[in-house]
């Protein structure tokens, strides 16, 4: 990389980093152009020379971000190797705390609407295919816990053809695992998902100053459902 990339280089993260300056003190909306441009000291034509327009700009600000979670996470999977239960606690914790740390950047994960995922290009935006590789994590390791000892899971009637139809779809990016384990794969992310949303957007706090110990209750219940064995909350 000569000098002149460098510099580019460097402009670029000092750009992303405002941008997650303005996100931590506004919200995603506070990530306006003009707004960037006054945090780095450039003019906003001269901005567009690094993004040419601000959803390209949000979307690189979430693959640094989902890259930043998914490595922090994979570092703390690797802490618990060969404890397939220890791998499912650190990374649900791990995410847990993540989002409890950084909410702002939590919110723009995973509390914005994703513009049009069938529109064409999506899959290959920087954004998705960071998200993918977060979504990989889970998806692996769950994946890796069935082919080891699968678990019981409920039979394409109790399902229905319509969604049996396109859990297939997925079998293989779920390593080959059958339309009603991947369902229970997805009923248990949503239930940990949905648990850290309500509590980083404060809507537990009315019945729960201190949810550590629920998702604690509700980690041990999916990890008995899954064949581990885990601890029981303290």
């Amino acid at each position: 990389m000569n000098r002149r990339d460098e510099a580019r280089a460097a402009t670029l993260a000092e750009i992303k980093r405002a941008a997650r300056r303005l996100l931590v003190q506004g919200g995603v909306g506070a990530i306006g152009l003009r707004a960037v441009a006054r945090e780095v000291n450039l003019t906003a034509p001269a901005l567009y020379r690094y993004f040419p327009s601000h959803e390209a700009l949000v979307t690189e600000l979430i693959a640094d971000l989902y890259d930043e979670l998914t490595t922090a996470l994979m570092e703390l999977r690797c802490a618990g190797e060969g404890d397939l239960s220890a791998q499912l606690y650190l990374l649900a914790n791990g995410l847990r705390d993540w989002g409890l740390a950084q909410p702002a950047e939590f919110a723009l994960l995973f509390g914005t609407t994703i513009p049009d995922p069938d529109a064409v290009g999506h899959d290959d935006t920087p954004g998705h295919q960071a998200a993918m590789r977060f979504g990989g994590l889970f998806k692996d390791l769950v994946a890796q816990i069935w082919h080891e000892k699968p678990f019981p899971y409920p039979p394409d009637e109790v399902l229905g053809s319509k969604l049996v139809a396109q859990l297939s779809d997925e079998s293989a990016h779920f390593h080959g695992m059958p339309p009603g384990a991947i369902y229970l794969s997805l009923t248990y992310w949503t239930r940990l998902y949905g648990l850290i949303c309500m509590e980083v957007f404060g809507q537990l706090h009315w019945v729960l100053p201190d949810a550590a110990a629920y998702f604690e209750a509700q980690l041990y219940e999916i990890g008995l459902a899954m064949g581990l064995d885990c601890p029981a909350p303290e």
